[in-house]
């Protein structure tokens, strides 16, 4: 990309006078109306841009977004990585720069969040795992004009910061659904997050279907030795059930090794579906997983178009993203998505 000094040198004029022209700033300038024309001219054909952290300088601005992570989703899965690789290739295309700090206690959070800090950024995103003892300190960071927002799992949306995350509960209904539309009439699930529960009752009560509470098994986070154990505990029960809805990919694929292990035969599972459609989904259970997304990159996108809004002197309003269902063997035989 053509540089300032490098149209001037090829114009043969000074590069205060070609900076003059291009940002309308002429004053007393005495160039006659051919020059200008030219100089004009030549920036576009050399296809001339400003220099993004140039012009954020000159407004008092630092050039540079801090993304916040408290890390979500089993190993494996990638939606970290995802979400910031997203960010970062969304603020490159504004000319920003990131800074990113991982956190899982308030008190990393607080400590990162020194003066020195807010020094180097014009605003921030905080994603992963909502803190809800942390939203008076977001708003007084905003009072402070530090610019804020959060792409954040189970963020308060009554918050006046914007918050852009996929909607979990649809990912439960829609994830249901799609078994109750093949077939499927006892349908267990693995449940941890309460608005995916409420999706799974939802296309229940929709399509005029019972459900059977013995079906439902808490855990307690989204590993694959999770759902290994759910798996264990209804196969203990002893309630024949057709059809499963596991929380997240990791689950499902604990689910599956258990039958494996077991030697339940593929053609006698139940149909199965996972939540994040991440590489577990497609590459790494022992049949390919039917999934629902995590919408990372529509978060992260929507993240920086709001913050960028925010610190240009915008506004932003916080989205409830839909999810997708991603279609693959475990439920539709001989399915690849």
């Amino acid at each position: 990309m053509v540089t300032l000094k490098q149209l001037a040198a090829d114009l043969g004029v000074s590069h205060g006078l070609v900076s003059r022209v291009l940002s309308n700033r002429m004053g007393n300038t005495g160039v006659s109306e051919k020059t200008r024309q030219t100089i004009l001219s030549r920036a576009k054909e050399l296809n001339y841009r400003p220099n993004p952290n140039a012009s954020a300088l000159k407004r008092g601005l630092r050039g540079s977004v801090g993304v916040f992570l408290h890390k979500i989703g089993a190993q494996g899965t990638e939606l970290n990585l995802t979400f910031v690789d997203k960010v970062a290739t969304c603020l490159s295309d504004r000319g920003l720069n990131l800074l990113v700090r991982v956190f899982e206690e308030d008190e990393e959070f607080l400590t990162a969040c020194n003066p020195a800090l807010f020094r180097r950024i014009d605003g921030l995103i905080v994603a992963g795992i909502w803190h809800h003892s942390l939203a008076l300190k977001l708003n007084q960071f905003e009072a402070d004009g530090l610019h804020v927002v959060t792409a954040c799992h189970g963020a308060n949306h009554n918050s006046s910061i914007p918050n852009f995350e996929v909607d979990q509960e649809m990912q439960g209904y829609i994830a249901t659904r799609h078994l109750i539309e093949i077939g499927c009439r006892n349908i267990a699930h693995i449940n941890i997050r309460p608005p995916r529960h409420q999706g799974y009752l939802n296309a229940h009560q929709e399509a005029g279907l019972a459900t059977d509470p013995r079906l439902n098994i808490d855990t307690e986070d989204f590993t694959r030795q999770s759902g290994y154990q759910a798996m264990q505990k209804l196969h203990t029960l002893g309630i024949p059930f057709d059809g499963l809805v596991a929380q997240a990919d990791s689950q499902a694929a604990g689910a599956m090794y258990y039958l494996l292990e077991k030697g339940h035969p593929k053609e006698s599972w139940p149909k199965i579906t996972g939540v994040d459609d991440s590489p577990i989904a497609s590459d790494y259970c022992a049949i390919p997983l039917t999934s629902v997304t995590a919408e990372m990159k529509t978060s992260a996108e929507m993240a920086v178009a709001a913050i960028v809004s925010k610190i240009e002197g915008g506004t932003a309003t916080s989205c409830l993203i839909p999810p997708r269902l991603v279609v693959r063997e475990s439920t539709v035989p001989g399915t690849l998505a």
